[in-house]
């Protein structure tokens, strides 16, 4: 392995399924009203915080500021920045939500993330100075100059992250889980590989269980929720069963079903 097949995953990390039409139905927001979404009552948890993401409507812009060709497959943005180099892409993305969680409850320690090559690289060990380089077949730190911890100094960390990190890395860190609910992060890791994130549900009347999603992409482009296209009038809900999941950016047909916690 060299520098570049470290960062093979950052250029290849999701495949690309065809654009479809959508519509925003009026079918969508009387959905709304049947439906019963779970209640998180623990506002300091992972799950609150996912359910409660800052969305705005927009367009979906890459790391250049450009829209992207397909505007079809999302229903609104996650509103984080993107940054202006192609880093920021699917794994990435979970990554981004995870790290500004444990970010805003001041749970510095927590954040840390493995690379592809298996080191591990926490958020303090940046602001003590120790930044990683290419290394041969790995990755070496050398220390640098300390710094705080500030918001702009965990987006530098987590752009490092970015470099050395991959669906691949994330797949091996993240815990096994059985179950669909918030959390949980549907990942196919590979070169390419591809993931998104459960961020909330709600049961319907007759009983189903309804989930929203979130993902990144590549190019490194704006985090948003997930358009049903299979299910137009379900608006951003999704079904959601063991077997092929399709969405309206991906197929997933072999999969690993994990979460943060």
């Amino acid at each position: 392995m060299n520098y570049f097949i470290l960062l093979l995953p950052l250029f290849y990390c999701c495949n690309t399924k065809s654009d479809a039409g959508y519509s925003n139905s009026e079918e969508s927001i009387q959905l709304q009203s049947h439906l019963s979404k779970t209640t998180i009552t623990d506002t300091t948890s992972w799950a609150y915080f996912l359910q409660h993401l800052p969305e705005r409507e927009g367009t979906i812009l890459d790391y250049k500021g450009d829209k992207i060709s397909n505007q079809e497959k999302h229903f609104s943005i996650i509103n984080y920045d993107v940054g202006n180099r192609d880093l920021q892409q699917c794994a990435d993305a979970l990554m981004r939500l995870r790290a500004e969680y444990l970010f805003a409850r001041k749970r510095f320690d927590e954040i840390g993330f493995h690379f592809v090559s298996g080191q591990y690289y926490r958020f303090t060990d940046y602001c003590k100075g120790l930044k990683p380089v290419a290394n041969g077949n790995a990755v070496r730190f050398i220390t640098g100059v300390a710094s705080e911890r500030t918001h702009q100094n965990l987006r530098r960390y987590l752009n490092l992250v970015y470099m050395y990190a991959s669906t691949i890395s994330l797949a091996k860190e993240l815990k096994p889980t059985e179950t669909f609910q918030i959390g949980t992060v549907v990942i196919y890791p590979g070169s390419p590989g591809h993931c998104f994130i459960i961020v909330d549900e709600a049961k319907a009347d007759n009983g189903e269980k309804l989930f929203k999603l979130v993902e990144g992409y590549t190019p490194a482009q704006s985090i948003y929720v997930l358009r049903n296209d299979i299910e137009p009038s379900l608006g951003y809900w999704h079904k959601l069963k063991k077997g092929t999941i399709e969405t309206a950016s991906y197929v997933f047909q072999s999969y690993q079903l994990k979460a943060f916690e």
